[in-house]
């Protein structure tokens, strides 16, 4: 086992010898071979002033994605040619790539660095920005890009380097200027300008940056440079586009006097390139070439800003999408290296969308840093670099009598004590500015509040001791910031949009910029994050991309100071592709000549939206593209749409003739549908409602002929796509001249041959086969012209042996009331007679008279005569009861067998009492109730009616004790004693009676007496002693709340308090009015009338609360011979609403506004109105935007007050502010009053 011992302790050694280093070297340090090997993970950062040294044979490796840049401080990597520096990749299999850059920025200690005997590899090469490092001996192999990457203001030097096995064995060099003294020193590699021009020294007229890409509608600035300042008359130079219809810009720009520079706009219209030629008859020309792409737009931040002299500054690249596996490496291009020192790359890790980064200022001017990567549209940010200097935003807004909040920046922090700055305003009667303002030491900013006061213009300046001053155009005026699509929107997961970003007003002088970001950028980023409205434009210079990432919301905030802001709420629902889909199994079968069954959710064939693999509904309507793979064989429609808030639409799929082939499925932004299999069959015919067996005696048979689908999802479902007509004819008759022929109506009618199917349908028309002539049978052939055709079954006719047959509904007997004619309405008669033909109940082709009797008369009547009129099979036979007992019913017909005889019974109907409470009190109303009879036994007991009108005896009987209730009345109130109720000959039921109000606790039964015919009790009666009390209920829940100075809401049955009638512990109706006497407990809180009345029949009524002032009491309630009620009540101080606020109005259109009341707590809070009329005071926050009426008043009773009359006067944002004694005030949202 010692070798195992030996190789784990090698292992643990090796484990133990690595060294991680990671984030900033801020302190000398020295890395040995004795500590080798060093690892770097992440972004390694050698700052302030560190020196690194590096001893030969250290073997550095580099992390996935790993990068080391010399920020501020100095690098001595010095190998020897037998024990070289090795820094490579720590991957166990090495490509190119590996890991990012070795950087040297402006903050190298040019003098102490030195890279001798060192090899580099499988990385991303080394880059040069403002640097001058020595590489002496250096090998760079492997690299994913150039070995070398430097910009025009760097020096490198150093002999004997080597470079090979990279994408460019080579130092890469930008085209550009080169404004200073450098030295290109490095021996042994050599230098390339990959593309355009280097210029050595400023040429007299240029054009900034040499080339450009852009997306259709976005507008970029270029930088038109003098080598000297402008004259006293400035210089005008001559501009054109060679494609105006690609990219166009104004034909000429001045240049001011004593200024070096001026930007040019170039407008992005179409896809190609063009060249933007700027030119000057001394000065020579200059040119710009605009590739105008469709590509998503890379994105720079901030685009204007303005940085100090050797002060680091912080800038952010940004991607409309994550970046890919490895990583996405941006070029930067930077115009003057003289001025700013800049990366020459950035690259944004794998999954991420952006990625940030330092630039320094190197001296006082001007630098255009371009972002550049294959696949999108070029960036650019303008930097301005000022040594120790204030900066004020270049244009500032503030609308008239409103404010903004304005920051002021050093380009060097506040020495200790801080730093005083005077600010002054050109303008004060348009913007005012307080005298000074402050930024703390060590600060880089502060802020200060400027005041507008009327529209127009000011220049605000800005000074302190030591620092240049700074100034800035103000601009008094309400604008607001805008989109097109205005609305919220909603997209799809993985799906990108865009937004057109504008001003309601022109930019003022430098423009304005605008911060664009997402509330969730999970859910959904933004590119660029600022967009600029150039001075005097409108729109942004490019859209806005919202790129949708995962489900969710966000909110998309668009922001400028002193702007009004503009939200759009971004709904981002999972992402989206075609299915085309059969509603059932995997392929769709249409018949040839029809189209398939398209007409809901239930279709044979949908195309559907699937959102992260479920069928799902989607906020946009979606174009699908449908196509029929051979169109031999079938069509569908060019496009379908699935609608809005659909998750499917239906596709109508023709078959042309018979064969096999696919559908297709597509529409932009959404994956294809896999092709759905498709066939075309030939139809079957379809004989419908042939008798199939017939007698010589049967009508003439009307069929029809439909098309069926075999193999479709919905055969029977599928239309013609053009009207076909049908050749009839009647085949293999046996013997001959069984049937004549086809009719067109079931009697009379024409001879015909044919029948036709309408376009759209399935089914022909009926026809008609003749009556049999003879025993036998045939068939019925069908040719559907240019599609099918088909045979019906064989129709066997048999000769006619004809019965009758007495059918009762159900079971075998028929019941029937004394006095009462049996059930006889329809199909479903307690009794019918039926046609019997060869054992089946049959139609027949002729009427038939049936003869009727009941064989004992003192027992039924039946008609003496009934038909069964030609084409039925049956007819009702009535029967009426004579008197009680049984018999039997006879039927005859001539020419037909007769019926067996039905035994029939005579029975006395049942007396049934409707409605009779059951139990009462003596406090109850009236008892309303009605008498019907009933016949037991019968198939329909409740359905029998009488022959003649009959009499009803009524009585009261088995009172106990007597003079339980004193008789029967004709009305619930009011009318007369009665004795006797009525029912209707051709009826069951009587009309209703009312028992008296009891006067005594017992019991009673109803007696009824049907003259002649039957009679019966009713259950019996229940009278209790009526034990009442009162209750005051609140509507909800168990207190009343009602506003001060408002009344409670009391119409109908909802009314927040009743006042109720409880008999024997349940609310009920009482026979008398009961007149209730209320009380406020504690009058400086509520008050109540002094009495209301339940009227006579009704167990409840409404009370009426006002609220007097702020606090709690009860309320009581009593009545003579009842007990009390009581009720907590609270007075609180309502709330005022107002309504009809507009969110925006034109200045000189005005709006009614009315306020309301709500009161909290209550169950109707909005629907409490004043006691007495009121005085409403109203205000505006801000006059000079809009004004309103000082005062309306509000009347007693009303649901809201009188209008006050919101005025717009001028452009701006305000709001309106109603209150009144005792209320709580309200204030309305936002108003912004907008130029006519």
């Amino acid at each position: 086992m010692l070798w195992w011992t030996a190789l784990f302790t090698l292992l643990a050694s090796s484990a133990q010898a690595q060294t991680v280093v990671s984030g900033s070297i801020t302190s000398h340090q020295t890395w040995t071979a004795a500590q080798s090997p060093y690892l770097l993970q992440g972004d390694v950062v050698l700052d302030n002033n560190a020196l690194l040294s590096i001893q030969p044979g250290v073997t550095v490796r580099m992390a996935q994605g790993a990068s080391f840049t010399l920020k501020q401080g100095a690098l001595q990597a010095v190998g020897t040619a037998a024990a070289p520096i090795v820094i490579t990749s720590d991957a166990a299999t090495p490509a190119p790539g590996d890991w990012r850059q070795w950087r040297f920025g402006p903050g190298t200690d040019d003098a102490r660095t030195l890279l001798e005997h060192v090899v580099i590899e499988y990385g991303a090469g080394l880059a040069i920005e403002s640097a001058s490092p020595v590489l002496r001996h250096t090998e760079l192999r492997h690299h994913s890009g150039p070995a070398v990457q430097m910009d025009l203001a760097s020096s490198p030097t150093g002999t004997g380097n080597r470079a090979h096995g990279n994408a460019l064995n080579a130092i890469a060099v930008p085209a550009g200027t080169i404004r200073g003294q450098v030295v290109w020193g490095l021996v042994g590699i050599p230098y390339l300008v990959q593309e355009g021009l280097v210029q050595v020294g400023q040429a007299p007229l240029s054009l900034e940056p040499a080339r450009l890409r852009l997306s259709p509608g976005v507008v970029a600035l270029l930088r038109a440079s003098l080598a000297q300042p402008a004259g006293g008359a400035g210089v005008v130079l001559d501009v054109a586009s060679s494609v105006p219809s690609v990219a166009s810009t104004a034909s000429r720009v001045t240049i001011g006097a004593g200024q070096s520079g001026g930007d040019i706009e170039v407008q992005a219209s179409a896809l190609g390139s063009t060249r933007i030629t700027l030119s000057h008859a001394q000065l020579g020309m200059a040119e710009t070439l605009v590739e105008v792409v469709q590509l998503p737009p890379l994105s720079l931040a901030p685009g204007r800003p303005t940085l100090g002299v050797g002060r680091p500054y912080p800038m952010s690249l940004s991607l409309p999408s994550p970046a890919p596996a490895g990583g996405a490496t941006v070029q930067l291009l930077n115009t003057d290296a003289s001025v700013l020192a800049a990366p020459s790359s950035v690259v944004v890790p794998a999954g991420q969308r952006s990625a940030r980064f330092e630039v320094t200022g190197l001296a006082d001017g001007q630098s255009r840093l371009s972002a550049r990567a294959q696949g999108f549209a070029d960036a650019m940010a303008m930097l301005t670099v000022r040594g120790k200097a204030l900066v004020l935003p270049a244009s500032i807004v503030v609308a008239p009598g409103g404010s903004a909040e304005v920051l002021l920046h050093a380009t060097e922090p506040a020495p200790a004590g801080g730093l005083q700055v005077s600010l002054s305003s050109s303008n004060t009667a348009a913007a005012q500015a307080p005298a000074s303002t402050s930024i703390a030491a060590g600060q880089s900013s502060g802020q200060f509040t400027l005041q507008g006061v009327a529209l127009g213009t000011a220049q605000l300046t800005a000074s302190a001791a030591g620092y240049q001053p700074a100034s800035g155009t103000v601009l008094v005026d309400a604008i607001a910031i805008q989109a097109e699509p205005s609305g919220d929107i909603t997209t799809n997961e993985g799906l990108e949009r865009t937004l057109r970003v504008l001003l309601s007003k022109a930019a003022p002088p430098g423009g304005i910029a605008i911060a664009a970001s997402s509330s969730a950028p999970a859910v959904a980023s933004v590119s660029p994050a600022e967009l600029l409205v150039p001075e005097g434009q409108v729109y942004a210079s490019q859209p806005l991309t919202i790129q949708a990432l995962s489900a969710g919301q966000t909110n998309i905030a668009l922001s400028a100071p002193g702007l009004v802001g503009k939200n759009v709420q971004l709904t981002v629902r999972e992402g989206a592709s075609l299915r085309l889909k059969p509603y059932r199994g995997s392929k769709v079968v249409a018949g040839k000549g029809m189209r398939s069954y398209h007409g809901g959710s239930d279709s044979d064939l949908s195309v559907q939206r699937i959102v992260n693999g479920s069928v799902s509904s989607g906020a946009d309507a979606v174009t699908v593209k449908l196509r029929c793979v051979n169109v031999q064989v079938c069509t569908v429609p060019e496009t379908v749409t699935i609608p809005a808030g659909h998750s499917q639409a239906v596709v109508p799929v023709t078959g042309v003739d018979v064969g096999s082939t696919q559908i297709e499925a597509t529409a932009d932004g959404y994956t294809a549908s896999t092709p759905a299999e498709m066939e075309t069959v030939l139809p079957e015919v379809v004989f419908n409602s042939l008798d199939g067996n017939r007698t010589t005696s049967s009508v003439r048979d009307g069929f029809s002929i439909s098309l069926r689908v075999p193999g479709a999802v919905w055969p029977d479902h599928a239309a013609l796509v053009e009207a076909a007509s049908i050749q009839l004819d009647l085949v293999d008759q046996t013997p001959a001249g069984v049937v004549n022929g086809f009719y067109s109506a079931a009697t009379g009618g024409n001879l015909i041959t044919q029948l036709t199917i309408a376009k759209g349908h399935r089914s022909s028309t009926t026809a008609y086969i003749a009556q049999p002539a003879l025993a036998g049978s045939y068939r019925v052939q069908a040719d559907v012209a240019g599609i099918t055709s088909g045979q019906s079954a064989v129709q066997t006719v048999a000769a006619a042996e004809q019965a009758l047959q007495l059918k009762p509904y159900r079971g075998s007997k028929v019941v029937a009331g004394k006095g009462m004619r049996s059930y006889h309405g329809g199909s479903d008669s307690d009794l019918s007679v039926q046609r019997i033909v060869n054992g089946s109940v049959s139609s027949g082709a002729d009427a038939v008279t049936v003869k009727l009797r009941c064989v004992n008369a003192q027992v039924c009547t039946v008609p003496e005569t009934v038909t069964i009129p030609a084409g039925y099979s049956q007819v009702a036979v009535p029967v009426t009861g004579v008197d009680v007992g049984s018999t039997h019913i006879e039927a005859t017909a001539e020419g037909y067998t007769a019926s067996t005889p039905v035994e029939m019974e005579t029975v006395l109907p049942q007396v049934l009492f409707h409605s009779l409470d059951g139990n009462r009190t003596t406090s109850s109303v009236r008892d309303g109730f009605s008498i019907s009879l009933r016949v037991p036994g019968a198939v329909w007991p409740d359905s029998a009616s009488l022959v003649e009108a009959a009499s009803i005896q009524l009585d009261l009987v088995e009172q106990t004790p007597a003079g339980v209730v004193n008789g029967i009345y004709s009305a619930a109130t009011d009318g007369n004693l009665i004795t006797q109720l009525t029912i209707a000959a051709g009826h069951r039921s009587s009309g209703s009676a009312y028992i008296a109000q009891p006067a005594l606790a017992g019991s009673y039964r109803v007696q009824a007496d049907v003259a002649g015919i039957t009679s019966g009790q009713s259950a019996v009666q229940t009278v209790t002693a009526a034990e009442q009390t009162l209750r005051l209920s609140p509507y909800r829940g168990s207190k009343v709340v009602v506003g001060k100075g408002m009344q409670l809401y009391h119409w109908g049955s909802d009314g927040e308090l009743r006042v109720q009638r409880i008999i024997n512990g349940s609310v009920s109706s009482g026979a008398d009015a009961v007149t209730v006497k209320l009380r406020c407990v504690n009058a400086q809180v509520c008050t109540v009338p002094e009495a209301v009345t339940i009227p006579a029949g009704q167990s409840q009524v409404a009370v009426p609360v006002t609220g007097v002032d702020v606090g709690s009491t009860q309320i009581e309630a009593t009545a003579v011979g009842f007990g009390p009620g009581v009720v907590t009540m609270e007075t609180i101080a309502p709330r005022l609403i107002i309504t009809n606020v507009p969110a925006t109005l034109a200045a000189g259109a005005s709006r009614h506004l009315y306020a309301r009341a709500q009161v909290p707590g209550a169950v109707w809070p909005d629907s409490q109105t004043p006691a007495a009329a009121l005085t409403l005071s109203w205000t505006s926050a801000v006059p000079s935007v809009g004004t309103v009426t000082a005062s309306v008043s509000w009347n007693a009773g009303a649901g809201q007050s009188q209008a006050a009359t919101f005025q717009g006067i001028a452009p701006g944002a305000t709001t309106v502010t109603v209150s009144a004694p005792g209320f709580v005030p309200a204030t309305s949202a936002a108003i912004q009053v907008t130029t006519p």
